[in-house]
């Protein structure tokens, strides 16, 4: 059972060195780690070919053009050649379990994420995780809640995701308009043969003013705010282009029947015909934010299907 590595590096000399050490300070030696990185400027490609010098088991790819990260994300995953493959990004540092749990709990599904410290950029813990971002209060259960909920909303983090090489055949290549290459996989891995999530902490994830993303809490005023300046609007198509993306794979009858559902939705919103999923919306209401706050139901109830945001 060999396990691969895909590791995206762009402009990343300032933290490269910390995240390759905690790779070869796992607990489970066994792996390769496949390093593509997308034209960097400054030393990010001299470091990495450094660490090549020094341990066989990583392998170095130098992009003749610049791809952007996710696509970037895809090579690395192709180069890959173990039964499983992790992501990583480059200004990550891993605990020394990281790879180890993941492995430890993907059983029998397509895919397992865990959980992750957030820290500053000087790799000082802030105090929170990624899931307690969520405002989550519990996880779904069976295969069929798990990707109601992930049409909806997403928990899981490349840098702290694991997935069976046979994902690929069914996830690659990914379609232009998704943004973001762990969500596309989460789902496809929920539509086959399931995911699952451990709320293990097993990375500390930088933040920085360079992420790609930004992950910090918000209360519900500033996320009242977000959207009434139209971020939510764009949320929604983003959606609406995820799913007539989802809705076009060869996926069982079930899981098309609830990505139309989804669709149908989404489309709505902004519209009179939201209306007409008054009664879907408030009964399936926990099952799509994973939340049991009664006030944050009503309120939640209010925006989306009476205000239309």
């Amino acid at each position: 059972m060999k396990v691969s590595i895909a590791l995206a590096t762009y402009n990343g000399e300032k933290f490269i060195r910390e995240q390759l050490d905690s790779i070869l300070s796992q607990s489970i030696q066994d792996f390769e780690l496949i390093a593509c990185d997308d034209c960097s400027t400054d030393s990010t490609l001299q470091i990495l070919n450094e660490y090549v010098e020094k341990d066989i088991r990583i392998k170095v790819f130098a992009n003749e053009k610049n791809l952007g990260f996710k696509k970037n994300f895809e090579k690395a995953i192709l180069l890959c050649s173990g039964d499983y493959i992790a992501l990583s990004d480059q200004d990550d540092i891993w605990t020394e379990k990281h790879l180890q749990v993941l492995l430890e709990n993907i059983g029998k599904n397509d895919l397992v994420g865990a959980n992750a410290f957030l820290c500053d950029e000087k790799a000082k813990s802030t105090g929170i995780d990624l899931l307690s971002c969520s405002r989550i209060d519990f996880l779904p259960k069976t295969k069929d809640e798990w990707f109601f909920f992930l049409l909806h909303s997403n928990i899981f983090q490349g840098s702290a995701c694991l997935f069976r090489k046979s994902l690929i055949q069914k996830a690659l290549p990914i379609p232009e308009n998704v943004k973001f290459h762990d969500y596309w996989l989460a789902l496809v891995a929920a539509a086959g043969n399931g995911v699952c999530y451990k709320n293990d902490c097993i990375l500390y994830y930088r933040q920085h003013e360079t992420n790609v993303t930004e992950n910090k809490k918000q209360n519900f005023f500033e996320k009242i705010k977000k959207a009434v300046k139209g971020k939510n609007q764009h949320f929604i198509k983003e959606q609406i282009e995820i799913l007539s993306t989802l809705q076009k794979e060869h996926f069982d009858s079930n899981c098309l029947k609830t990505i139309n559902e989804a669709l149908e939705f989404y489309k709505s919103l902004g519209s009179t015909k939201r209306f007409k999923f008054l009664f879907w919306y408030w009964k399936n209401f926990y099952k799509l934010n994973s939340c049991s706050s009664k006030k944050l139901k009503i309120i939640c109830f209010i925006k989306n299907i009476i205000l239309g945001i």
